[in-house]
């Protein structure tokens, strides 16, 4: 702008703030959780406490509560194996929705699988446990009051906004820059249980991962297998589908590889987007999660968003090179050594939100980067455990 005097002056314009209905919702939510706390202290006041934790002895019936998705039940089967080997001779069950349940078909740490298909409690559980466990590492309410629900005398989980009302044993905070893992350790850890257990671990049968062969086969997907989701919860998480295509085009190219493209519910137009955009993709969709599973352990890498197969392929012991925008590393991400994770490290990442206006934090990660890393692993090809 030119002012009278032939000056030059430079006016600087913010943009509009897009994310102001983001901010009021959050802002509510946290007016929401103090005035709660308080609330659930209250109706918590008389109940009776523990000041010890069980010993292995007291506790026959064990439940373990997992409210929310896939990728959480993987990272807690950690914590599963760390109870089985503490609580010998107790019957562990995992009470869980329908999808995230499927996992645990073949885990050796489990005796029985209870589908969660509401908001209640099933029928026959109430008064049939020692001891309840609920893993939610945040304020949700729902685990904490089904392990209220259930009477069970020894309740635990974790400390936030007021939940602990409902748990009879004092647990940890529920701390947002911790990994999820470590934070299932330091519950066992309240509860007197060693935590030795690193890695999450998930199993498939030799029928399963046959199966998963011959599907590979008449997809024409020959070795090396990269197994590709472009999919996660919330859209905020996601790469675009077309850097996701440029990265299987360039794979194909330079190694040779066959990558198969997963799409869960509702993920199909992301798969459609990859597929119009290269003709190297190998498109799977619409196949149960047990079957998802065997395709992923039989592929030599996973390239993906975080997402709860992101954690299903670590847990299987599938090399990943993950695509983090604003989902926190430190909380989400895998730690085994082959898992590569591609990030920007910018001053409003990670914010962990679910909603974002611009997006820099995954606009401005290249494919050329994913493709860097997926062949330095697939270079590397470190030996890993089979999967039976």
């Amino acid at each position: 702008m030119i002012d009278p005097r032939g000056h030059v002056r430079l006016q600087t314009i913010r943009p509009p703030d897009r994310m102001i209905a983001d901010r009021l919702r959050r802002a509510a939510r946290s007016i929401l959780l103090a005035l709660r706390a308080p609330v659930l202290h209250l109706s918590g006041l008389f109940r009776h406490r523990e000041r010890r934790p069980p010993a292995p002895s007291r506790v026959t019936r064990l439940l373990v509560l997992r409210t929310d998705r896939i990728g959480d039940m993987a990272l807690t089967t950690p914590a599963l194996t760390d109870l089985r080997a503490y609580f010998r001779k107790a019957e562990i069950t995992v009470l869980a929705p329908t999808a995230p349940i499927e996992l645990l078909r073949q885990h050796p740490a489990v005796d029985h699988l209870v589908p969660l298909t509401g908001s209640r409690l099933p029928e026959g559980l109430a008064g049939r446990f020692d001891l309840v466990i609920d893993f939610t590492p945040d304020e949700q309410l729902r685990g904490a009051l089904l392990a209220r629900a259930t009477h069970a005398h020894l309740r635990a989980g974790f400390r936030a906004a007021g939940r602990q009302a409902c748990f009879s044993l004092r647990g940890p905070r529920a701390e947002r820059r911790r990994h999820i893992v470590d934070l299932n350790r330091a519950l066992l850890d309240s509860l007197g249980v060693p935590a030795k257990a690193l890695r999450p671990d998930l199993y498939v049968s030799a029928e399963e991962r046959g199966a998963a062969q011959a599907r590979l086969a008449s997809l024409g997907a020959a070795s090396p297998r990269v197994a590709v989701h472009p999919g996660a919860f919330y859209p905020s998480q996601r790469w675009s589908p077309e850097s996701f295509a440029a990265v299987i085009t360039a794979l194909t190219e330079r190694t040779g590889a066959a990558c198969i493209v997963l799409c869960g519910p509702g993920e199909e137009h992301l798969a459609d987007r990859i597929t119009a955009a290269t003709p190297d993709a190998l498109l799977t969709c619409g196949i149960p999660i047990r079957q998802m599973m065997a395709l992923v352990s039989a592929c030599d890498l996973f390239v993906g968003n975080n997402s709860g197969p992101l954690h299903v392929a670590a847990a299987l012991g599938v090399p990943t090179v993950s695509v983090m925008g604003p989902s926190d590393p430190l909380r989400f991400a895998p730690r085994g050594p082959a898992d590569r994770v591609v990030r920007k490290e910018l001053p409003c990442s990670p914010c962990n939100r679910a909603r974002c206006w611009h997006h820099t934090c995954l606009r401005a990660i290249e494919p050329e980067e994913v493709c860097r890393q997926a062949e330095a692993a697939l270079r590397i090809r470190l030996p890993r455990e089979e999967v039976l």
